[in-house]
């Protein structure tokens, strides 16, 4: 098989501005939202890529304390089935391939602020993303739905430029703007009014749309022909219903920030010869 270098830079809140403001900060995103996947050989049929690392943020979305949380690496870097077009494997122009989102519960033990709001259970967010990407620029959509602790729909675009200083190193890092139904903004955001009695909170309907504008920022180094090194950081800051919530406003803070590192491995299977 023919060497090669894998980098995929994966998706996170990002990078720095002080004007700007939070997405969730609670969201530990891995999908790999920026596509740079390894050109395979012609025998491999499924290429995937696994990993772990770690990312300081906020401890829930709107939060304004911060923990070490696990950040999961998985991507789906190469995919040729009989019969059918091949997904990823390219290292320009266009692409279309899953996005996926793990977003940590949230315990109402967690501030005293939130006492009376109640749990919310983790949630796996599913969906699609197209990519574009050439040369020293890209741009991305993505759209998800979740199962667990909502069952909302939300998604981001985002565009970014692209520095390669070695064959080993890559990083994309520009802003991106990021949404979401109702049912998302009823979860994390609203506070009906059993909840306000019980908190003190005032009630507060969230409605939907955009959630949060930010920059962000990714870079992978390639360890190895099948190790990677992932780093991220981000700033991102909510907007509309997102900051004028109160479990934001009176418990929490409209500014996000994130930073992290891991490692992953790719893995390569021959499974139609």
């Amino acid at each position: 098989m023919k060497k090669t270098i894998g980098l995929v830079a994966l998706a996170a809140s990002v990078a720095a501005a002080p004007a700007l403001a939070a997405d969730s900060g609670d969201q530990s995103q891995y999908d790999a939202q920026f596509a740079d996947p390894t050109p395979v050989d012609t025998g491999v049929d499924l290429s995937i890529r696994i990993g772990i690392g770690g990312v300081y943020k906020p401890d829930y979305e709107g939060s304004d304390d911060y923990e070490l949380s696990p950040w999961p690496i998985v991507s789906l870097e190469y995919l040729k089935l009989p019969g059918l077009n091949e997904i990823g494997g390219r290292k320009v122009g266009f692409s279309v391939g899953p996005s996926f989102n793990f977003i940590g519960s949230r315990d109402q033990d967690q501030d005293p602020a939130l006492i009376g709001i109640g749990d919310v259970d983790s949630a796996v967010e599913v969906g699609l993303k197209g990519t574009y990407e050439v040369n020293n620029w890209g741009a991305y959509a993505a759209i998800r739905r979740g199962f667990g602790g909502h069952e909302g729909v939300v998604g981001e675009v985002a565009a970014y430029g692209i520095w390669r200083p070695t064959e080993r190193f890559v990083m994309r890092a520009g802003p991106d703007l990021s949404f979401a139904s109702a049912d998302y903004f009823d979860t994390y955001f609203s506070v009906t009014p059993s909840q306000a009695a019980a908190s003190g909170l005032p009630a507060y309907n969230a409605g939907s749309g955009l959630k949060a504008v930010g920059l962000q920022a990714v870079a992978v180094y390639s360890w190895t022909e099948k190790v990677d090194l992932h780093f991220r950081a981000g700033y991102e800051r909510l907007l509309d219903g997102a900051a004028d919530s109160p479990i934001v406003t009176v418990a929490g803070s409209e500014n996000q920030f994130s930073v992290g590192m891991g490692i992953s491995y790719r893995i390569d299977l021959d499974l139609f010869r």
